[in-house]
């Protein structure tokens, strides 16, 4: 976390850098205890967390389209809240999800969030399902922040400095048309429910319609990764990143 933080905020003192690296764990933690508790809220309370405003203005005109949306979020604030308030407001959501190695812990996951009305695709089963439901029109959550190795991702610039990143979503958009949205969702205060959202509709996939080449995936996978750079500069202590994220060489 340290080294991760040392691109984020190298202004910083590396003591500081401390600071914010253990609140970022305790935010963590709250956000795992809200997941726990979420399945025994009350459908009403849940919605209520998320302020339907302009930001959903943005995501129907986008819906407009009929092509579907990508919705791309990191490991930041509580996303799982934002995604069940927005499905209880009546947005077909799916969402794709590693699988973990124990099984009564996925099945938990698995079923805690289909309980909060989101559908869940497995990432390495995911490809038929992701296509049907973005022509259905629905919105597709992908987490972009999955450290890759050299040839697995794509290349972009972070914070100044180079990472590897998945590019599925950037491919995603130029295959099926449909628009992306870089989105975040902040916790408003360490305890309690309440979240705000960061949104992005601006990414524009339309300039790089009908291309499907290397260069297209990355200028959208970098305009994606420039959003979230922003959202992470407001609010660095709701980034859950424990793992070296950029590449040591």
């Amino acid at each position: 976390m340290l080294a991760n933080y040392a691109h984020v905020l190298p202004e910083l003192k590396e003591s500081e850098r401390r600071t914010i690296a253990r609140k970022s764990l305790e935010n963590y933690y709250c956000y795992v205890v809200d997941f726990a508790r979420l399945p025994n809220l009350s459908p009403e309370l849940i919605e209520s967390t998320l302020v339907k405003d302009e930001h959903f203005e943005a995501l129907d005109h986008a819906l407009e389209k009929g092509r579907g949306v990508i919705v791309v979020c990191m490991h930041f604030g509580n996303w799982d809240l934002g995604a069940s308030s927005a499905a209880l407001k009546g947005y077909p959501i799916s969402v794709m999800a590693e699988t973990f190695s124990d099984k009564n812990l996925d099945k938990m996951i698995v079923g805690a969030r289909e309980k909060l009305g989101l559908k869940v695709i497995k990432i390495e089963s995911a490809a038929p399902s992701i296509i049907r439901d973005l022509r259905k029109n629905r919105l597709l959550a992908i987490l972009l922040d999955r450290p890759m190795q050299e040839g697995e991702g794509v290349r972009v610039k972070f914070f100044g400095k180079d990472a590897i990143v998945p590019a599925g979503p950037a491919r995603l958009a130029l295959r099926t048309g449909a628009a992306v949205a870089p989105v975040a969702f902040p916790k408003l205060q360490t305890n309690g429910l309440g979240i705000s959202a960061l949104t992005a509709f601006d990414v524009n996939v339309e300039q790089e319609s009908g291309k499907n080449d290397e260069d297209a995936v990355q200028r959208l996978t970098q305009a994606i990764i420039n959003e979230h750079e922003k959202f992470i500069r407001l609010h660095p202590t709701q980034w859950y990143m424990f793992r070296r994220f950029w590449p040591t060489n």
